[in-house]
Protein backbone atom coordinates (compact mmCIF):
# COMPACT_ATOMS: atom_id res chain seq x y z
CA UNK A 1 0.00 0.00 0.00
CA UNK A 2 0.91 3.77 -1.06
CA UNK A 3 -0.39 6.58 1.23
CA UNK A 4 -3.29 7.82 -0.61
CA UNK A 5 -7.01 8.36 -0.17
CA UNK A 6 -9.70 8.68 -2.21
CA UNK A 7 -12.54 10.72 -2.75
CA UNK A 8 -12.77 14.00 -0.95
CA UNK A 9 -9.57 14.88 0.83
CA UNK A 10 -9.66 16.89 4.26
CA UNK A 11 -6.23 16.78 6.40
CA UNK A 12 -6.10 16.67 10.05
CA UNK A 13 -3.30 17.19 12.31
CA UNK A 14 -1.15 15.29 9.56
CA UNK A 15 -4.36 12.82 9.24
CA UNK A 16 -6.15 12.72 5.50
CA UNK A 17 -9.41 12.15 5.89
CA UNK A 18 -12.73 11.45 3.57
CA UNK A 19 -14.65 13.87 3.91
CA UNK A 20 -17.51 12.66 2.05
CA UNK A 21 -21.52 11.66 2.53
CA UNK A 22 -22.05 8.30 3.69
CA UNK A 23 -23.72 7.56 0.11
CA UNK A 24 -20.90 8.68 -1.32
CA UNK A 25 -18.49 6.48 0.74
CA UNK A 26 -20.38 3.48 -0.06
CA UNK A 27 -20.20 4.28 -3.86
CA UNK A 28 -16.47 4.65 -3.67
CA UNK A 29 -16.34 1.09 -1.71
CA UNK A 30 -18.34 -0.71 -4.20
CA UNK A 31 -16.60 0.73 -6.98
CA UNK A 32 -13.52 0.10 -5.41
CA UNK A 33 -14.35 -3.75 -4.54
CA UNK A 34 -16.29 -4.36 -8.26
CA UNK A 35 -12.96 -3.21 -10.08
CA UNK A 36 -10.92 -5.98 -7.52
CA UNK A 37 -9.37 -2.86 -5.79
CA UNK A 38 -8.31 -4.01 -2.69
CA UNK A 39 -9.89 -1.72 0.47
CA UNK A 40 -8.65 -0.81 3.69
CA UNK A 41 -10.63 1.44 5.93
CA UNK A 42 -9.90 3.16 8.91
CA UNK A 43 -12.05 4.92 11.26
CA UNK A 44 -10.11 7.56 12.87
CA UNK A 45 -11.80 9.81 16.11
CA UNK A 46 -10.04 12.51 17.65
CA UNK A 47 -8.59 9.67 19.89
CA UNK A 48 -7.01 7.78 16.85
CA UNK A 49 -5.59 11.46 16.19
CA UNK A 50 -4.04 11.95 19.20
CA UNK A 51 -2.84 8.50 19.25
CA UNK A 52 -1.16 8.94 16.23
CA UNK A 53 0.64 11.95 17.29
CA UNK A 54 1.96 10.41 20.12
CA UNK A 55 2.66 7.17 17.72
CA UNK A 56 3.93 7.82 14.29
CA UNK A 57 3.54 4.27 13.15
CA UNK A 58 -0.27 4.73 13.57
CA UNK A 59 -0.26 8.02 10.97
CA UNK A 60 1.65 6.10 9.11
CA UNK A 61 -0.97 3.36 9.17
CA UNK A 62 -4.03 5.73 8.75
CA UNK A 63 -2.66 7.35 6.09
CA UNK A 64 -1.96 4.14 3.78
CA UNK A 65 -5.27 3.27 4.42
CA UNK A 66 -7.87 3.74 1.56
CA UNK A 67 -10.58 5.22 2.90
CA UNK A 68 -10.63 7.06 6.59
CA UNK A 69 -14.15 7.89 7.37
CA UNK A 70 -14.30 11.29 10.07
CA UNK A 71 -15.97 9.00 13.19
CA UNK A 72 -16.30 11.50 15.54
CA UNK A 73 -18.07 15.87 15.72
CA UNK A 74 -14.70 16.61 17.13
CA UNK A 75 -13.37 16.15 13.36
CA UNK A 76 -16.05 18.14 11.71
CA UNK A 77 -15.16 21.19 14.33
CA UNK A 78 -11.36 20.55 13.49
CA UNK A 79 -11.59 20.94 9.78
CA UNK A 80 -13.75 24.07 10.17
CA UNK A 81 -11.61 25.58 12.61
CA UNK A 82 -8.48 24.39 10.61
CA UNK A 83 -9.48 26.08 7.62
CA UNK A 84 -9.69 23.11 5.83
CA UNK A 85 -12.85 21.64 3.32
CA UNK A 86 -15.36 20.88 5.68
CA UNK A 87 -16.52 16.87 6.16
CA UNK A 88 -19.76 16.83 5.26
CA UNK A 89 -21.23 14.68 8.14
CA UNK A 90 -20.19 12.30 10.67
CA UNK A 91 -19.31 8.33 9.38
CA UNK A 92 -19.53 5.88 12.78
CA UNK A 93 -17.78 2.73 12.07
CA UNK A 94 -20.64 0.81 13.41
CA UNK A 95 -23.15 2.48 10.80
CA UNK A 96 -20.50 1.53 7.77
CA UNK A 97 -20.14 -1.33 8.90
CA UNK A 98 -23.93 -2.13 9.15
CA UNK A 99 -24.48 -0.65 5.56
CA UNK A 100 -21.93 -2.84 4.42
CA UNK A 101 -23.23 -6.15 5.64
CA UNK A 102 -26.87 -4.85 3.94
CA UNK A 103 -24.77 -3.97 0.67
CA UNK A 104 -22.73 -7.39 0.84
CA UNK A 105 -25.87 -9.76 1.42
CA UNK A 106 -27.04 -8.06 -1.84
CA UNK A 107 -24.28 -8.64 -3.51
CA UNK A 108 -23.49 -11.96 -2.19
CA UNK A 109 -20.18 -11.08 -0.77
CA UNK A 110 -19.42 -13.11 2.42
CA UNK A 111 -17.83 -11.73 5.49
CA UNK A 112 -15.76 -12.22 8.43
CA UNK A 113 -16.00 -10.88 12.03
CA UNK A 114 -13.19 -11.34 14.52
CA UNK A 115 -12.45 -9.99 17.93
CA UNK A 116 -14.66 -8.59 20.32
CA UNK A 117 -15.07 -9.58 24.02
CA UNK A 118 -15.93 -13.76 24.05
CA UNK A 119 -19.04 -14.53 21.54
CA UNK A 120 -19.70 -11.09 20.61
CA UNK A 121 -18.54 -11.84 17.18
CA UNK A 122 -21.04 -15.17 16.63
CA UNK A 123 -24.26 -13.28 18.40
CA UNK A 124 -23.36 -10.44 16.21
CA UNK A 125 -23.18 -12.22 12.98
CA UNK A 126 -26.24 -14.26 14.13
CA UNK A 127 -27.93 -11.09 14.52
CA UNK A 128 -27.06 -9.49 11.00
CA UNK A 129 -27.77 -12.66 9.01
CA UNK A 130 -31.41 -12.47 10.96
CA UNK A 131 -31.45 -8.88 9.22
CA UNK A 132 -30.20 -9.38 6.25
CA UNK A 133 -31.16 -13.37 5.43
CA UNK A 134 -28.88 -13.19 2.01
CA UNK A 135 -26.01 -12.42 4.46
CA UNK A 136 -23.44 -15.11 5.00
CA UNK A 137 -20.07 -15.40 7.02
CA UNK A 138 -17.63 -16.51 9.86
CA UNK A 139 -17.07 -15.34 13.28
CA UNK A 140 -14.21 -16.10 15.54
CA UNK A 141 -13.33 -14.49 18.74
CA UNK A 142 -9.80 -13.76 17.82
CA UNK A 143 -6.06 -13.60 19.52
CA UNK A 144 -5.37 -11.32 22.78
CA UNK A 145 -2.89 -8.94 21.50
CA UNK A 146 -0.74 -6.02 22.96
CA UNK A 147 0.98 -3.53 21.49
CA UNK A 148 4.12 -3.32 23.72
CA UNK A 149 4.77 -7.50 22.66
CA UNK A 150 2.89 -7.76 19.54
CA UNK A 151 2.41 -11.72 19.09
CA UNK A 152 3.77 -11.91 15.36
CA UNK A 153 2.96 -15.44 14.89
CA UNK A 154 -0.15 -15.62 16.60
CA UNK A 155 -1.55 -13.37 14.19
CA UNK A 156 0.08 -15.33 11.17
CA UNK A 157 -2.00 -17.86 12.55
CA UNK A 158 -5.26 -16.13 12.26
CA UNK A 159 -4.39 -14.89 9.16
CA UNK A 160 -4.17 -18.25 7.72
CA UNK A 161 -7.68 -18.88 9.56
CA UNK A 162 -9.21 -16.04 7.90
CA UNK A 163 -7.52 -16.94 4.45
CA UNK A 164 -8.79 -21.16 4.42
CA UNK A 165 -12.45 -18.81 4.21
CA UNK A 166 -11.61 -16.47 1.55
CA UNK A 167 -14.26 -13.84 2.71
CA UNK A 168 -14.65 -10.62 0.90
CA UNK A 169 -15.22 -8.73 3.81
CA UNK A 170 -13.37 -8.60 6.91
CA UNK A 171 -13.89 -6.56 10.05
CA UNK A 172 -11.63 -6.56 13.10
CA UNK A 173 -12.39 -5.45 16.88
CA UNK A 174 -9.00 -5.98 18.61
CA UNK A 175 -9.39 -2.11 19.48
CA UNK A 176 -7.40 1.06 18.24
CA UNK A 177 -4.09 0.46 17.06
CA UNK A 178 -4.54 -3.29 17.44
CA UNK A 179 -6.65 -3.86 14.83
CA UNK A 180 -5.54 -1.58 11.91
CA UNK A 181 -1.69 -3.36 12.64
CA UNK A 182 -3.18 -6.63 12.34
CA UNK A 183 -4.70 -5.24 8.91
CA UNK A 184 -2.13 -3.37 8.07
CA UNK A 185 0.97 -5.96 8.73
CA UNK A 186 -0.68 -8.57 7.09
CA UNK A 187 -2.16 -6.78 4.24
CA UNK A 188 -0.29 -8.86 1.04
CA UNK A 189 -1.19 -12.25 2.47
CA UNK A 190 -4.61 -11.14 3.87
CA UNK A 191 -7.10 -12.97 0.60
CA UNK A 192 -9.88 -10.50 1.44
CA UNK A 193 -11.46 -7.47 -0.98
CA UNK A 194 -11.62 -5.38 2.13
CA UNK A 195 -10.74 -4.86 5.59
CA UNK A 196 -11.50 -2.59 8.19
CA UNK A 197 -11.13 -2.19 11.90
CA UNK A 198 -14.33 -1.54 13.87
CA UNK A 199 -13.87 -0.95 17.52
CA UNK A 200 -16.91 -1.99 19.80
CA UNK A 201 -19.00 -1.84 16.62
CA UNK A 202 -19.77 -5.63 17.41
CA UNK A 203 -21.12 -4.49 20.88
CA UNK A 204 -23.53 -1.97 19.21
CA UNK A 205 -24.52 -4.41 16.49
CA UNK A 206 -25.41 -7.48 18.68
CA UNK A 207 -27.28 -4.95 21.27
CA UNK A 208 -25.03 -5.41 23.98
CA UNK A 209 -24.60 -2.03 24.40
CA UNK A 210 -27.98 0.15 23.34
CA UNK A 211 -26.31 3.22 20.68
CA UNK A 212 -28.07 6.37 22.43
CA UNK A 213 -31.53 7.70 20.58
CA UNK A 214 -30.94 9.25 17.56
CA UNK A 215 -31.21 12.95 18.19
CA UNK A 216 -28.30 12.36 20.21
CA UNK A 217 -26.05 10.65 18.03
CA UNK A 218 -26.65 13.74 14.97
CA UNK A 219 -25.60 16.06 18.05
CA UNK A 220 -22.61 14.44 18.28
CA UNK A 221 -22.75 13.23 21.87
CA UNK A 222 -22.87 9.69 21.66
CA UNK A 223 -19.26 9.79 23.83
CA UNK A 224 -20.65 11.10 26.43
CA UNK A 225 -24.10 9.26 26.38
CA UNK A 226 -21.41 5.82 26.96
CA UNK A 227 -19.43 7.81 29.20
CA UNK A 228 -22.78 7.81 31.54
CA UNK A 229 -23.42 4.25 31.12
CA UNK A 230 -19.85 3.57 31.66
CA UNK A 231 -18.11 5.75 34.00
CA UNK A 232 -14.69 3.86 33.63
CA UNK A 233 -14.19 5.32 30.31
CA UNK A 234 -13.40 8.88 31.89
CA UNK A 235 -10.02 8.46 31.47
CA UNK A 236 -9.97 7.82 27.51
CA UNK A 237 -11.98 11.21 26.94
CA UNK A 238 -9.03 12.87 28.63
CA UNK A 239 -7.87 12.40 25.14
CA UNK A 240 -10.55 14.79 23.49
CA UNK A 241 -8.89 17.83 25.56
CA UNK A 242 -5.57 16.97 24.17
CA UNK A 243 -7.10 16.67 20.54
CA UNK A 244 -8.54 20.28 21.11
CA UNK A 245 -4.57 21.13 22.18
CA UNK A 246 -3.28 20.01 19.04
CA UNK A 247 -5.73 21.88 16.81
CA UNK A 248 -5.14 25.01 18.57
CA UNK A 249 -1.41 24.90 18.32
CA UNK A 250 -0.99 22.82 14.92
CA UNK A 251 1.32 23.26 12.93
CA UNK A 252 3.49 25.17 15.30
CA UNK A 253 3.64 22.13 17.99
CA UNK A 254 6.36 20.35 16.96
CA UNK A 255 6.82 18.03 20.04
CA UNK A 256 4.84 15.14 20.70
CA UNK A 257 2.47 14.41 23.38
CA UNK A 258 4.09 12.38 26.22
CA UNK A 259 2.59 8.57 25.29
CA UNK A 260 0.09 7.02 27.63
CA UNK A 261 -0.61 3.31 27.70
CA UNK A 262 -0.93 1.75 24.07
CA UNK A 263 -2.83 -1.28 24.93
CA UNK A 264 -6.07 -0.11 24.01
CA UNK A 265 -9.54 -1.96 23.58
CA UNK A 266 -12.52 -1.90 21.37
CA UNK A 267 -14.12 2.04 21.49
Amino acid sequence: MTPKKDGNIVKIIQTNLNGSSMDEVLGLIEGRISQNKKTFIVTPNPEFLVFAHQNPWFGDILNHSDIAIPDGIGLIWASRFLGQKVIKERISGVDLMAKLCQLAAKKGWSIYLLGGKTGIAQKTLAILVQKYPNLHGWAENGPKLSLKNWDTKLTEEYVQKINQKTPDLLFVAFGMGKQEKFIYDNWDQLKIKLGMGIGGAFDYLSGEVKRPPQWIQNMGFEWFYRLMKEPWRWKRQLSLGKFIWLCLTYPKAIKRLPCGNDDHHGS
